[in-house]
């Protein structure tokens, strides 16, 4: 999960920076597209679920999800990029490798055999994510730009995906110290 908050947020703060900047000299007026997008990311406050014996076993299956996913899509953004660079990029190609990608992450999330009420949450609100994003994935015929901007619509349900991230790290922190002190 730490790896995807240290591309997610940072690219966002950038975004809002970048758009702040960008203003000229006009009367400070109510922006409804920010206002949506910072609804957008505020996530709902971590859910209390009781401690179960299959805790563990949830926590490291979707944490290695996690690990796994956030190394493949590594490697699909550096062969992006090195496209991109040499010139050999193509819209066509880079839409399909974005749709490849989403749908590796809703099978990964699917095939997992989570076993508490708390792992299938935080399984359903990824999984809700990334259905959202390949619905406007479909319906955005400007497949050219490497990271999707920071539009509304482009971040529809990403506080709900943060929300899951956050839910994983607080279930996950309540069993390091037990793990810690058995070393």
């Amino acid at each position: 999960m730490h790896n995807f908050k240290a591309y997610l947020l940072p690219l966002l703060c950038s975004s809002l920076l970048f758009t702040g900047c960008s203003k000229n000299n006009e009367v400070d007026a109510p922006d409804p597209s920010q206002d949506r997008m910072m609804q957008e990311l505020e996530s709902s406050p971590v859910k209390e679920f009781p401690k179960t014996a299959n805790d563990q076993h949830d926590i490291t299956l979707l944490v290695d999800y996690d690990r796994r996913f956030s190394e493949m899509s590594d490697e699909m953004e550096d062969e992006l990029i090195k496209m991109r660079d040499n010139g050999s990029l193509t819209d066509e190609f880079a839409r399909s490798r974005k749709q490849d990608n989403i749908q590796s992450a809703l099978t990964m999330l699917k095939a997992l055999d989570l076993k508490t009420e708390q792992g299938r949450y935080i399984q359903g609100l990824m999984a809700q994510y990334w259905e959202n994003q390949a619905k406007l994935l479909n319906q955005n015929s400007k497949a050219s730009q490497d990271i999707p901007n920071s539009t509304p619509d482009n971040i529809k349900g990403l506080g709900e995906f943060l929300h899951a991230q956050e839910q994983l790290d607080h279930w996950e922190a309540q069993y390091e110290p037990a793990e810690k002190s058995k070393s």
